[in-house]
């Protein structure tokens, strides 16, 4: 009884404030002001999307704990494929293809898996509500040639988290549920032929109704063997079973469903003896033993040959002509298709010779696919902030790390079966892509990650939050040092992005945010690039978030500083750096990880790539000071930008080898260089620090790059140089394959050099410049394409030598840096 008091007054209470904020209700009026409608609108925009990005199929909302549904298949045309049961998106998955083709997170889309091993290709189509606060999916299969009787489970799962404690009168505490998610229909454990309808109610969603078909007449179900009615084993018809579980068990739906069709089969065993006269797709069936009535709901349907089926969740808030419905969820699917062709048609020209149809539809899958690894992540995660790493032996440490959180992120993951958590060094490049495409998309992301730096300005440099995330990761990777940093490439995005701004003086005079919300404006805000076109705007943002960014600078200065006077080192400042937690083969913290460094290893290293990063930090800083008017932080700022770049030329320049090196001492604690050519020696020209007048050191850095001995070859610039001694040595990860976010930067930085120092420039400089950009950008972006047609996936890393594919599979992170390419032009000509 006091549970039913309970949900009456969350319904009571829901609902009041629905009345209360009903934006569509004509007696209602609101003003509004034009901010306040842009940060509603661009919120429920992004609401719900695919942001369980691990699965193949996962809705939820940007909400900690809310509905989370799943969708996974089997194959029952045999009693071994339920061992295979698709759920997580795994990298040893046989998948032919398993991609976003056209996605648009604001909108919805398409996402085609070629399974393999079940022999079918299953189409997703997902689609939201023009308000959206309402979705609906299309699942359709059909079966490959030879394959056309195939016989497939599909499992539908959605769970409503929401749990509190709550005193029951005797000095106790117990959990009770915040909302409640129901059946409709009345129960019948022997199946259903109707649509099957839930209701339910949350604080943050409040009242939603969602809704299952069996799709069109044309579908067919197996008939499976004669079985008794009474068993509930009909796979013509669709099954239900619930069960109640705790927050942060949803995610184990796979787990929780095979255990109670495990019980299922063990009950069957026991009255009916054996079961080898059951067909599969009776067998795997799952039955409701124990009228069971919870949070979490699942709906089974067993088809044969083609199928599709559809779901609906409706919030009570959408207004009923913008409602998805089984009647028009078709009709939406095609407008989105035709929205997403024009919205890349409108924001990626690309250019000779990518712009035939076969690149287009590789150009799209590319942004679709990158887009549909965007996740919402919420919970606690392991944090060692007791270790201290020991600089005498250069030893790798097990972390013993203790819950810190709860923290939430928005992000882009590096690749859904591999890697699906966020990576900071990562994300600026995850960006790069979306800068021109949905630059509001961009800074919320951008925001969500520095909302995570803490007290001491440290942001962990992989963001594994909660369970289900940490399920996909090997325990010694799990925990988080405050000691160790990553490549903050979230500055290269601010700093495009502020210095376009910057250069057409967007901002003007403004000296103080605007009180935006007691704006009278009443235009309707236009999403994607809302805040670059309303300085205003952009000017309280970067206000709010420059704190934590000028914190999370000291940081990097202060906890990576290297050492000066202990060595006797002729600078004047203290702006020379050192990757701390790198070990005797291996320095994660730069991302570059089997990268060779200083052999032995020495606390007197002084690291090229480290610098160059701290530099373009506080280059983006210094441009955010300069919006906000802080003329102490400009200052201060400047000596630090000037510091920096002095420094990476008077102690990372090396005549002898025309290059920028890392640094360490000799026996006698005297500077030497650490030459390894390759990524780490190209970071200042990657950064833009070389000074622009200085075209001998652009020519040294454009022979290295082009010189097939060193680091060209015909599929891209390769990682290290071939005449290195550590090249293809060891693990070999970063010491020759070909990673494209590096060649992104090469070709961007080659293209701006070519810009800027065009004047001091030599004839034969200019066309070293020239034929690098134009032989490098069609290299990769013919390599990367020509895999993606030979494998169905963009991939992680490529071989130097022949071309080939490596690494993770599906890796739609910085390897969608490729977009860019094939949007540049091509040639740069004076």
């Amino acid at each position: 009884m006091r549970w039913l008091v309970c949900q009456f007054l969350i319904v009571v209470g829901c609902i009041a404030q629905q009345v209360a904020f009903d934006l569509y209700d004509e007696g209602v009026n609101l003003e509004e002001s034009l901010i306040t409608r842009y940060y509603k609108k661009a919120n429920d925009s992004l609401l719900w999307g695919p942001y369980r990005s691990a699965l193949y199929f996962g809705i939820r909302p940007r909400y900690p704990k809310s509905l989370l549904s799943g969708l996974m298949w089997f194959s029952v045309n045999d009693y071994q494929s339920i061992g295979s049961m698709r759920h997580f998106y795994e990298q040893s998955d046989n998948m032919g293809r398993a991609n976003w083709v056209a996605y648009d997170p604001r909108i919805g889309g398409r996402q085609i898996i070629e399974d393999n091993d079940c022999h079918v290709t299953i189409t997703i189509d997902f689609v939201k509500s023009t308000d959206g606060l309402s979705w609906g999916t299309k699942v359709k299969a059909e079966p490959h040639a030879g394959y056309e009787e195939t016989k497939i489970s599909f499992v539908w799962y959605s769970g409503l988290e929401g749990e509190k404690q709550s005193d029951n009168g005797v000095d106790e505490t117990e959990i009770e549920r915040t909302g409640y998610f129901k059946l409709s229909n009345q129960k019948n454990i022997l199946g259903y032929e109707d649509n099957l309808q839930f209701a339910g109610i949350s604080e943050e969603l409040g009242a939603f109704e969602l809704e299952i078909n069996d799709g069109p007449k044309k579908n067919r179900h197996p008939s499976g063997s004669e079985v008794d009615a009474d068993l509930g084993l009909d796979p013509s018809l669709a099954h239900h079973y619930s069960l109640r579980v705790p927050d942060d068990n949803t995610w184990k739906a796979r787990d929780i469903f095979i255990t109670m069709l495990q019980e299922s089969v063990k009950d069957l065993e026991t009255n009916i003896g054996t079961i080898g006269q059951l067909a599969p797709e009776n067998l795997f069936i799952i039955r409701d033993l124990h009228n069971f009535e919870g949070n979490l709901h699942f709906v089974q349907k067993v088809y044969q040959g083609s199928c599709e089926f559809d779901v609906i969740y409706t919030n009570a808030l959408t207004p009923t002509p913008e409602r998805i419905t089984f009647q028009n969820i078709d009709k939406r699917i095609k407008a989105n298709a035709e929205r997403f062709d024009a919205n890349f048609a409108e924001h990626f020209q690309l250019q000779k010779p990518f712009q035939s149809e076969k690149y287009m539809g590789f150009a799209k899958e590319i942004l679709s696919g990158l887009l549909g690894g965007l996740s919402y992540m919420y919970g606690n995660h392991l944090v060692d902030r007791e270790t201290v790493f020991d600089e005498d032996t250069f030893e790798s440490h097990e972390l013993k790390g203790s819950f810190e959180g709860p923290h939430e992120l928005f992000t882009l993951v590096p690749s859904r079966p591999f890697f699906p958590r966020g990576f900071y060094w990562d994300e600026g490049f995850h960006l790069m892509p979306l800068i021109g495409y949905d630059s509001d998309l961009v800074l919320d992301i951008i925001k969500s990650w520095f909302n995570l730096i803490d007290d001491e300005g440290w942001i962990a440099r992989e963001q594994i939050l909660g369970p289900e995330a940490r399920s996909r990761v090997p325990s010694q990777f799990q925990v988080q040092s405050p000691h160790i940093v990553n490549p903050p490439t979230l500055t290269l995005v601010l700093t495009s992005l502020l210095e376009t701004i910057s250069e057409t003086n967007k901002f003007g005079d403004i000296a103080e945010p605007n009180n935006l919300d007691t704006d009278d404006k009443t235009e309707e805000p236009e999403l994607g690039n809302f805040l670059m076109k309303n300085p205003e705007v952009l000017f309280n943002y970067t206000r709010e978030i420059y704190p934590k960014l000028k914190s999370h600078l000291d940081m990097f200065r202060k906890t990576q500083q290297g050492y000066i006077e202990e060595f006797d080192r002729s600078i004047e400042n203290n702006e020379v750096f050192r990757w701390r937690g790198r070990t005797k083969t291996h320095c994660l913290a730069s991302g570059l990880d089997d990268y060779p460094r200083a052999q032995p290893v020495d606390v007197a290293e002084l690291n090229v790539d480290l610098i160059s990063w701290i530099g373009i930090m506080t280059r983006s800083l210094r441009l955010m000071a300069e919006i906000l008017n802080q003329k102490d932080d400009i200052a201060d700022l400047e000596d630090i930008e000037k510091n920096i770049k002095n420094n990476i030329e008077k102690i990372h320049w090396s005549d002898q080898n025309n290059a920028y090196c890392d640094v360490s001492v000799d026996d006698d604690d005297e500077d030497v260089f650490v030459c390894h050519k390759g990524y780490v020696s190209l970071l200042p020209f990657l950064t833009r620090l070389i000074p622009e007048s200085d075209v001998q050191k652009l020519e040294h850095v454009i022979d290295m790059i082009t010189n097939p001995e060193e680091l060209w070859s015909p599929f891209g610039v390769r990682s290290l140089s071939k005449s290195d001694s550590n090249y293809k040595t060891g693990e070999d990860y970063w010491r020759s394959p070909i990673w494209i976010n590096m060649n992104y930067l090469i070709l961007k930085s080659i293209q701006e050099y070519y810009n800027t120092s065009i004047n001091l420039m030599s004839s034969g400089l200019r066309s070293k410049f020239e034929d690098a950009y134009h032989d490098l950008r069609l290299n990769v972006v013919n390599n990367v394409f020509k895999q993606w047609e030979k494998t169905g996936f963009v991939w992680e890393q490529y071989n130097d030598e022949t071309g080939e594919a490596k690494g993770a599979k599906n890796f739609l992170g910085w390897t969608s840096a490729v977009l860019l390419m094939m949007a540049m032009p091509e040639r740069i000509i004076n």
